[in-house]
């Protein structure tokens, strides 16, 4: 099996990322896209992050060092303004005044840090701020460029004024609350310059109001159903899908907060914008699950005329074993495809197989022993290939000094080194991870050495993987503890089907997908409209 470096030194396969490609290259053949079409590839970042530009912790150097360690993309989105803030119970509300003046000094900070890390081909960056309204809602401004001025406006027409002439975007968040109350006003949504929502991030899920990941973090109040995706499509709005983590703790790319993802041409600010404003996105909740949704070989984002016969094709490859895949028209699901329940065979070592390893737990909150906890160590795969890892890195606990790396990356192994606590747990799980994707056999042994926090080696077969999970405590009770999870074979993790739909009537459709694996991550695609005739 050949293996070659991506931008980042992973090892790949041909099984790993070149096949999920070529797929899309001879689908696009078949069906005689634009040639164009052919090129897009998938692009993962976070367009909506905090540090302690305005009133979140962490440096800007931190936010962007720890950015291009594993995004292809990042906005760093400093709190700017609140022209309808109401007065807080003991002068609370001075913490966001005191924010945005903050940011106001630091923008030419922000301007400078990010065209220093814009690397078309390697990491993208884009200008940004965040603009909060209790009656319209929050948005997340984008600039094409570096030259972008912070203009603070009080209204969103004169907002949408303002991004139209600097061919900016502004992405709406948080949708899911309360009109009034900083939930997206969908009245005043402008597609035009509002083409996708950001459904998903630390806050909850805005898909619907019972989905998972409810909106529990903040004080804003849960899911309103009236703000929600499904609600704004069902009255008409045309509108893609984006998620990111508006993270507090200055940790771009924070897992489980959400990540936005982009079929692009390239790597640069030109082909992100042009992926987000026609609508080639979909959103992630924490894995970077591989998502291809085409409507009558049209990508999910677009609008497609009317025809009766209609056939969808998706294709997914997750970091974890598929639970379900569904189709919905209409916000109703119309059908589902279960990659859990397929059996594996002696062929199942023909492709790659998927390891994660989880770190963390610790003491319990009750024992008022908030630690801390720093891991270091090596993974190495003997008679077999290590070739790629996905890291899985959470923003609790907050350390300006701390960082979670990924090292010494090649076929025989990595290593680690990360920190975990319970302090700032994000969904109260205090833990990392990294997921192996491995090419081997059932004799294929891994070996785990770790240094930090105490001396442990350890060494298995992927056979013994394929039937049970392990854990190692690192000592006595309440020491912190490792868990290597059973194998997921690419019976598991991938899957390719289609559909096929009629519709006798000529009025509007929308298809979209979700993806849930059997970890609970999720993903969601953008829709594909089919139009009146």
């Amino acid at each position: 099996m050949s293996l070659r470096i991506n931008r980042r030194g992973f090892l790949h396969s041909a099984f790993c990322t070149a096949a999920f490609s070529s797929h899309v290259r001879q689908a696009a053949a078949k069906h005689k896209d634009p040639p164009a079409q052919n090129a897009y590839r998938v692009f993962f970042g976070d367009l909506h992050n905090h540090n302690d530009v305005g009133y979140a912790k962490g440096s800007l150097q931190r936010a962007f060092d720890i950015a291009h360690s594993h995004l292809d993309f990042f906005a760093l989105t400093p709190h700017a303004q609140w022209h309808d803030m109401p007065l807080m119970e003991g002068d609370r509300h001075l913490k966001w005044v005191n924010g945005f003046k903050r940011t106001k000094t630091l923008w030419p900070d922000v301007q400078r840090i990010t065209a220093e890390y814009n690397q078309p081909g390697r990491f993208v960056t884009f200008p940004g701020w965040e603009w909060h309204s209790s009656f319209y809602g929050d948005y997340c401004i984008l600039f094409p460029d570096d030259r972008s001025e912070m203009k603070l406006l009080n209204d969103l027409t004169d907002l949408k004024k303002f991004a139209v002439a600097c061919k900016a975007l502004l992405i709406p968040h948080h949708p899911g609350y309360r009109q009034g109350h900083r939930g997206a006003n969908l009245d005043f949504l402008d597609e035009s310059v509002s083409p996708v929502l950001e459904i998903y991030s630390e806050h909850g899920n805005a898909e619907q109001p019972n989905a998972p990941f409810p909106y529990l973090r903040h004080s804003l109040g849960g899911c309103w159903s009236k703000n929600t995706l499904q609600h704004a499509l069902a009255c008409g709005k045309r509108i893609g899908v984006i998620a990111s983590t508006d993270d507090h703790l200055g940790y771009p790319g924070a897992y489980g907060e959400g990540l936005a993802a982009v079929w692009a041409q390239d790597l640069s600010r030109e082909s992100v914008l042009e992926a987000i404003r026609k609508r080639r996105t979909y959103g992630v909740s924490g894995d970077r699950i591989q998502l291809d949704f085409r409507l009558n070989n049209r990508y999910m984002g677009e609008a497609i005329s009317f025809s009766q016969e209609r056939e969808g094709s998706i294709r997914v490859k997750g970091w974890d074993a598929l639970d379900r895949i569904e189709v919905l028209k209409n916000n109703q699901v119309i059908q589902r495809n279960f990659p859990c329940d397929r059996s594996v065979d002696a062929r199942c070592w023909d492709q790659p197989v998927l390891l994660r390893i989880e770190f963390g737990w610790g003491p319990w909150a009750a024992m008022d022993l908030a630690r801390i906890c720093d891991w270091d160590f090596d993974i190495k795969i003997s008679d077999g290939a290590l070739l790629d890892v996905h890291p899985c890195f959470q923003s609790g606990p907050f350390s300006e000094e701390k960082r979670n790396r990924i090292k010494n990356k090649t076929a025989a192994g990595c290593s680690v080194q990360s920190y975990t606590s319970r302090r700032e747990a994000f969904a109260e799980n205090p833990t990392n991870a990294v997921v192996l994707c491995l090419s081997g056999n059932s004799e294929t042994r891994i070996s785990l050495t770790v240094h930090q926090p105490q001396p442990h080696a350890f060494e298995k077969s992927l056979a013994e993987f394929a039937q049970h999970n392990d854990i190692l405590f690192t000592g006595p009770f309440p020491a912190e503890s490792l868990r290597i999870q059973p194998l997921v074979f690419s019976a598991h993790y991938q899957t390719e089907f289609s559909f096929n739909d009629r519709a006798d009537t000529d009025e509007v459709h929308w298809y979209y997908v979700r993806v849930l694996q059997k970890n609970g991550q999720l993903a969601w695609s953008s829709p594909v409209w089919v139009e009146k005739s």
